[in-house]
């Protein structure tokens, strides 16, 4: 087996911060703080299940697990399952399967929209070419489904494939509704709950290992945080420049895909609107264009809105945290819903 040496050991520093969260302040911290020894088992997952024969294989998926990443996602699963007392051994399988799925549709969705920049260095494609980069990423995906296959937890299997399920499904609604000049602020959220929220809303429930009473309560959790961190990184996606953002900005807008900021700032300027309507062609807004654009977005308080839509989703997801039992680990959740809302990058 190759060894993943460019992956690093444990992505959690020693001051209990996540790769790319210092500026996110303690909250992210003292929730990270709170399961690191867990953390250190993810990440020894992963490390585990990006191993192949193939050497491109372990390559190439270390090129963006081993860029760091914030982890939400294994740190959601062993959170809660710390916090509902789910068996860890699930709440560890969940992160890691839930990261590699994640990292399979990054990689996809790159070669999709064309992506130049993820995670503050070269998207994959740029480095490795797009049809490497999409079969890694289908092997990433394959591995999480074996991830979780090998709990022999048959509900965890099903309640996986529902997921990923509604996640093509989301995928597909969102390329459909490029260059839509009609596009709706519903169906954008129709959008994200299916892409973004679902997977994120699973591994709150940790994947379905948790007591039926808190199922309902951690669902509801997970779909308003997944709402709340797919604005902030729409939001990123309206910064200054790429250093800013850490990945290609204004590419949505290129790709015709009116996210929340863009959304906003057309209901509260009739004229934005009607420019974004003349420049939206089926190849989306030229890049030339697409700056101006941006800064007229900001302009009429685009941004601003959708940020404080965040935070309002932030305060959603921490209400449903209140008939889980009062804990450190709830007291982590609840940091982790007003981080994920609150990103620079």
């Amino acid at each position: 087996m190759t060894n993943i040496s460019a992956l690093t050991t444990v992505a959690v520093s020693p001051s209990g911060s996540l790769p790319g969260s210092s500026k996110q302040g303690g909250t992210i911290a003292s929730a990270v703080a709170l399961v690191e020894e867990e953390m250190r088992a993810v990440e020894a997952r992963l490390r585990e299940r990006l191993e192949s024969p193939v050497g491109a294989i372990p390559e190439i998926g270390a090129h963006l697990l081993g860029a760091g990443g914030k982890r939400l996602r294994p740190l959601l699963s062993v959170l809660a399952a710390r916090a509902a007392d789910a068996p860890l051994e699930h709440g560890i399988a969940v992160g890691c399967a839930a990261e590699l799925i994640h990292t399979a549709t990054l990689y996809h969705d790159d070669v999709v929209d064309d992506g130049r920049v993820r995670r503050g260095r070269p998207a994959a494609r740029m480095v490795f070419g797009n049809g490497l980069v999409v079969l890694v990423g289908d092997f990433c995906l394959a591995r999480a489904l074996e991830t979780v296959a090998l709990t022999g937890s048959l509900p965890m299997v099903r309640s996986l494939a529902s997921t990923v399920t509604e996640m093509a499904e989301g995928e597909v609604a969102q390329l459909e509704r490029a260059g839509n000049p009609d596009a709706s602020v519903e169906e954008y959220f129709r959008v994200i709950d299916r892409k973004t929220a679902s997977l994120i809303a699973w591994c709150a429930r940790v994947g379905g290992s948790v007591g039926e009473a808190l199922a309902g309560p951690l669902e509801r959790y997970g779909r308003a945080l997944g709402r709340a961190f797919q604005i902030a990184d729409d939001v990123l996606d309206s910064a200054i420049d790429e250093a800013t953002a850490g990945k290609s900005v204004g590419h949505d807008l290129q790709e015709g895909k009116l996210t929340l900021p863009v959304l906003l700032a057309c209901e509260a300027d009739p004229a934005l609107a009607r420019r974004v309507r003349e420049h939206l062609g089926e190849q989306g807004v030229p890049a030339g264009i697409v700056a101006e654009i941006l800064t007229d977005v900001r302009a009429a308080g685009g941004v601003e809105r959708a940020r404080q839509k965040a935070a309002a989703l932030a305060d959603e997801a921490v209400a449903a945290l209140g008939e889980l039992p009062a804990s450190r680990y709830r007291d982590g959740l609840v940091a982790l819903a007003h981080a994920s809302a609150d990103r620079s990058s």
